[in-house]
């Protein structure tokens, strides 16, 4: 399996920018353009999450060039952050990658080193992301005018748990009114009246979501994802939209795989003016 990544379309110099973005599981999604047919990504990155400690300062990541011509990489180091909606990335050096710039000959692999860059101790959970880029070698576009360029997100965890224990998140429904949604960058994947699953992780530890379904008091259900859905950093919150739930809604049962681990939880539906409401925690 690959990393997580991201294709961005560009026009030759002076043309718009366009970015085509798609959150995605922990093995490889491709996302589609409507530009016509692009050429097969190149570039492979392995593993798809890193894990550095105190007494593990340093691990490996490996590119891969499954093309016939040479290619060039970039990787950047960001600490990550989340608000309900969105992922924050800001360049640090907290942790480096070593070198940050490779070309990697057709059919072979490059390592590059990610190392942190203090030596002491790690006194909470750190989560940060590598942006590793494919730079482009000066190729002319295609028949459609776009040039194709990847982008693989990995994630990093300092000082997380090796046992992948969940954390106790708490879930909740919420039902998005008007004034809710025109402060949301999430408005363009929910509807007024539409449900976002929200997880509060109030842990010093990160939970990795996946395969979640949330199962309705009619006995129909919800997948959400069947693969990953996201994290919930530590001490974070995060949403995410529901979509074809009953308008009737008031409360339905949650599955999930959480760090790992099957959890269940009861969620009961909250209108945006509602004060919060403690759902049952996933154990």
């Amino acid at each position: 399996m690959i990393a997580s990544f991201e294709r961005a379309a560009r026009r030759p110099a002076g043309g718009a920018l366009r970015r085509v973005r798609q959150a995605v599981a922990l093995g490889c999604a491709v996302l589609s353009l409507q530009t016509g047919a692009a050429h097969a990504a190149a570039l492979q990155v392995t593993p798809i999450r890193l894990d550095l400690a105190a007494d593990r300062p340093a691990a490996v990541l490996t590119l891969h060039n499954v093309g016939t011509t040479p290619l060039n990489a970039q990787v950047r180091v960001f600490a990550w952050s989340q608000t309900a909606d969105e992922d924050h990335l800001e360049r640090t050096d907290k942790i480096v990658a070593s070198p940050p710039i490779v070309q990697v000959a057709p059919g072979a692999d490059q390592t590059v080193r990610i190392l942190r860059a203090g030596k002491g101790d790690v006194s909470g959970e750190e989560t940060y992301r590598l942006l590793i880029d494919e730079i482009p070698n000066n190729q002319g576009a295609d028949a459609t005018g776009v040039r194709m360029q990847l982008r693989y997100s990995v994630p990093v965890f300092v000082g997380a748990p090796l046992d992948g224990k969940p954390p106790a998140l708490q879930f909740a429904l919420e039902r998005m009114g008007a004034d809710a949604l025109a402060q949301t960058s999430a408005a363009s994947s929910v509807q007024a009246g539409g449900l976002m699953l929200r997880a509060v992780n109030r842990d010093a530890t990160h939970a990795q979501l996946s395969k979640v379904k949330l199962t309705w008091h009619d006995g129909q259900s919800t997948l959400l994802t069947p693969g990953l859905l996201g994290y919930a950093l530590p001490h974070a919150t995060r949403r995410w939209p529901v979509a074809n739930a009953p308008a009737d809604a008031r409360e339905a049962t949650l599955s999930a795989v959480v760090n790992g681990q099957p959890v269940t939880a009861r969620v009961r539906v909250e209108s945006d003016a509602a004060a919060p409401a403690v759902s049952t925690p996933a154990r």
